[in-house]
Parts: structure tokens; sequence; C-alpha cells
């Protein structure tokens, strides 16, 4: 959701050269983007003290930023920014930080997608924004069709079923009954934390051509055997935005997430919605947790796939 940010970003500033201050185990999504000049990436553990974070900002001074932009809210971020001795630190007015920036926005009560909402700190006036583009390299591109090989596939279906929250997680049963009887090949992704559940939903579709990769490979090696995949089935999660922001055909389900704010963004994205925004615990329907996914049945899965072939 950051990269229109950085594409539009350096149009603004083409001659200027672009870093990217960023957590340890998110600068894959970063590397090779031809906007970017360097990724500073910042182990999560030295982040987590108030010492640790005016240590990080102290350490960016050699860089002597011109121009500092947050695009988080938090007061963490603005201090960095601080202590970085930037000329220019840009953020939103949130957690009582603004005597940090030198130039602060009022986020408008108006919610829009967070992509937009970054793009707001760079005009006033709304820009037409680019859809967020992942870069890879010819040999990246080979590697990942050396290893698709290995792995034993040629185009497979990419399945990304898991989230860090349990009720943004597709069920195995849905999941079983969407893809029964399919003749395809399905590649399921995931962490190492979702290792035990890739090899439980292996086990119940035992009927299907399906293998999991769970934990198998870097977050930079599951974005390159996920390029060469036919098309994307994701949950409500960062892989599912890492599939759009590749170009993938991806179909996202969504359901305690508002796709409003942060639905994956790709010219061949669909969102697949049921109750959205999620009501939770206020929910009629709920019935020992959101169980609203019921009602998405095979056909509808089917037209949705069909859907995905015209794009």
């Amino acid at each position: 959701m950051a990269i229109p940010f950085i594409q539009e970003l350096k149009k603004q500033n083409l001659q200027s050269e672009l870093f990217i201050i960023c957590k340890d185990w998110v600068s894959a999504v970063y590397k090779n983007h031809s906007d970017i000049n360097q990724i500073i990436h910042i182990p999560d553990h030295e982040l987590r003290s108030l010492t640790g974070t005016i240590k990080t900002g102290l350490m960016l001074r050699s860089l002597r930023i011109d121009l500092f932009y947050t695009l988080t809210d938090s007061f963490r971020s603005a201090l960095i920014l601080r202590m970085s001795g930037a000329k220019n630190r840009y953020g939103y007015a949130t957690q009582m930080r603004t005597f940090l920036l030198t130039n602060h926005k009022l986020i408008n009560p108006k919610k829009a997608h967070r992509s937009k909402k970054y793009l707001g700190l760079l005009s006033s006036v709304s820009i037409n924004m680019e859809y967020p583009k992942l870069r890879l390299t010819n040999s990246e591109k080979h590697w990942a069709e050396k290893e698709m090989k290995k792995i034993g596939f040629y185009k497979p279906i990419a399945i990304l079923p898991f989230s860090v929250m349990e009720n943004r997680t597709l069920p195995n049963v849905y999941l079983k009954e969407w893809i029964n009887e399919s003749k395809n090949e399905y590649l399921v992704f995931g962490s190492k934390k979702d290792i035990n559940k890739g090899d439980t939903l292996i086990r119940i579709c035992e009927n299907n051509i399906i293998k999991s990769i769970c934990g198998d490979y870097t977050l930079r090696e599951t974005m390159l055997l996920m390029s060469i995949c036919d098309f994307t089935i994701a949950t409500d999660s960062g892989l599912g935005h890492i599939s759009a922001a590749l170009g993938l055909p991806t179909v996202s389900f969504f359901s305690v997430g508002n796709k409003n704010i942060t639905a994956p963004i790709g010219e061949k994205t669909i969102v697949v919605n049921y109750c959205n925004p999620c009501k939770d615990s206020e929910c009629s329907q709920s019935d020992n947790g959101i169980r609203c996914i019921k009602k998405i049945t095979k056909l509808d899965i089917e037209n949705v796939i069909d859907k995905m072939s015209s794009l």
C-alpha cells in the first residue's frame, strides 16, 4: 500500500535519491524497485524500546536527509524523523506528535483507502494513483522457473489461505469444497508459523493436486514463485497484496477487514466480500466465531475464476 506513494514521490523528485527506511521483514518487498536508490532495514527488536528508537534516528543523521516522510501514524516513527536531523519532516497529526514534525496534516475524517491516505501527504490535490508494481530481475524470474520445476509444478494456482488473525483465515473445509474435483495444480503459500496449517490442508484435500511450501522460502523467494503462478486465491493478508502488486489475477476474500481501506489494489484484482465491513461480535449470524464465509459457494468461486480468465 506504500508503493503508489513511493512511485509518486519519485515522479515529483526525479533528481533526488530516494531511501526506504523499514523493518527487516518487509525489506524484500522493495528490493530492485527502480524508483528506490537504497533500502535501510532495521531489525524489529531495535525499535521496541525508546532507547533503540532514538539510536535508530541518530544513525540516520549521516544520510543528511532533506525530506523525510512517515507513513505510519505512530509516535515512534515521528521520533525517528526528529532524531534523524532531517530538515523537513512530514506526517499526519496523530498521537500528539506534531511537535516532532515540521509539516503535519490532519487526517481526512472521510476514511480513504490507505494508499490514497499516504498520497495525501504529497498534495492537497487528488493524485491519479498508479497501481503498485513490484520489480523482479530476469535472473530472479529464471530462478523461479527452475525452482517451480523442482517442486514439480508448471503453472499452479496460488492459495494464500492464512492470516495473522484467525478470523481472517479461510477455513480448510470451505477450501476443500471450492477446489474439490479440480484438475488444476494448487500451491499453498505461508510462513513458518503456517507449516502445520498447510500440512493439515494438504491432508484434507488429498484428492487434489496440491502441495504446501509454507516456511520453505524467504519472503523474496516466495514472491518470485508466486509471480509465475496462474492466479491467486487469497485471504485478507500481506501476501494477497503482494500477489496483486505482482500483476497476478487475484481473488481476495474480505470479512473482518474493511475493503474500502485495506483491500489489495491492482489491474487484475477482484475482491469478494461477505458482509463488509464486518460486524464482528454484533453479527446476528455469528456462531462460535465469524462464519459468514459459509455464504460463498463453489459456484461463486467458479464464477470469479471465470472472470479471472478475462483479466
